[in-house]
């Protein structure tokens, strides 16, 4: 995609700029079209290029509103993840700049291989894979991973990739999103990364923004962001013979280690450079396991020579499959309160390619005796 410097400057121009402002902008223009990144100079340049309001982009710059809807889904243990999903047209804003500078090559250039999510051709199973047949399995979970990195770690990504600081400070607000002042715990902690004192940069706020889960945008800028803490890691494992791959906020580490407490003294080192870099370590789902141990990685089995699914995971497509063929589709979705039955069926056989994927001779199965129950499935997931 071409992004038309010369034509918002020839606007500048005839909008009666002042010349030397023109030609430092251009100066400033240069090193990014080195790169190959595209040249954003200032908010109005974005509103040009993404033929977005200005007013608008200033607006959510300013604070001036909370863009976003949001609501709460349940996690398994219970406790509730919010979702903010950005309004239409900032959603879009995110969505060119997830595009064209977060996924640029000179981005993705600054990522670690030990980075395993939200990265093009990345996969859960490309993950696991690299634990397999390890002796030991360390597993650490950050808290409140998106939530945790600040507006401030989102503005200097921006600043790293080479974007004058007015335009970085544009970029983090449109990416970042803030908790109402009385809401915002961080604050009255007094922790430095989540206030500023800054009075010279303008359109500041006394509250600092975090990444939104939701947001186009926050993936891959929380992977840049952790970019130096998965260097710290690598260079801890490399010091341990053990392989290490972050999954978002799911951290693994695999090898051998003489006894548990070596797999505890590496737990407590790993916590130490989180918690220097701003996070915190989910203590609850820290997991150590060793040989005869079960084994799970991003969702997988890595007990074995190959990734494989939880037995339990198989187990309870067959159970699924059982109570079909013993009390009819109907009535089963009555007993589990599925209130859709073609939602359902849907659900189901995607879990069943989703099987096949992983495991394709008990796929071929489970999908056979899919088929027998539903001869004619192909054809109504062709009408829905």
């Amino acid at each position: 995609m071409e992004f038309p410097l010369h034509t918002y400057l020839n606007k500048l121009r005839t909008d009666g700029a002042p010349p030397d402002y023109i030609d430092a902008l251009y100066r400033n223009a240069q090193p990014l079209a080195e790169r190959g990144l595209p040249v954003i100079l200032t908010l109005g340049h974005l509103a040009h290029v993404t033929n977005v309001s200005y007013r608008l982009l200033l607006g959510i710059v300013r604070r001036n509103s909370d863009p976003y809807r949001v609501f709460s889904i349940k996690k398994r243990n219970g406790n509730k993840r919010f979702i903010c999903v950005p309004e239409p047209l900032l959603l879009y804003v995110q969505r060119w700049i997830h595009s064209h500078i977060l996924t640029n090559k000179c981005s993705l250039c600054l990522l670690s291989n030990n980075a395993t999510a939200y990265m093009p051709n990345s996969s859960h199973v490309k993950n696991a894979k690299r634990h397999v047949g390890a002796n030991w399995l360390v597993k650490l979970d950050i808290t409140s991973f998106f939530e945790s990195v600040s507006e401030r770690q989102v503005y200097h990504v921006f600043r790293k990739l080479g974007y004058r600081a007015q335009v970085a400070f544009c970029f983090a607000r449109l990416c970042t999103r803030v908790l109402p002042y009385d809401q915002d715990m961080r604050f009255f902690r007094g922790t430095k990364r989540w206030k500023t004192g800054r009075k010279r940069i303008c359109l500041s706020t006394k509250v600092i923004g975090h990444l939104p889960q939701g947001a186009p945008t926050s993936p891959m800028l929380a992977n840049l962001v952790c970019a130096s803490i998965d260097t710290e890691l690598q260079e801890i494992a490399q010091r341990n013979g053990l392989m290490y791959t972050r999954y978002a906020d799911d951290m693994t580490f695999s090898g051998y280690f003489e006894n548990r407490s070596a797999a505890v003294a590496l737990c407590k080192e790993v916590s130490l450079v989180i918690s220097k870099n701003g996070f915190s370590i989910n203590s609850q789902k820290t997991n150590i396991a060793k040989n005869g141990g079960r084994k799970i990685v991003t969702g997988l089995s890595v007990d074995g020579p190959t990734v494989r699914l939880p037995r339990s995971y198989k187990d309870k497509i067959r159970q699924e499959l059982y109570y079909i063929e013993k009390h009819g589709l109907p009535d089963h979705c009555a007993r589990t309160r599925q209130k859709n039955q073609l939602s359902y069926l849907l659900h189901l056989d995607g879990k069943i390619k989703y099987i096949k994927s992983i495991e394709p001779a008990f796929g071929e199965k489970i999908e056979g005796d899919f088929r027998k129950l539903f001869p004619d499935f192909a054809a109504i997931e062709m009408l829905s």
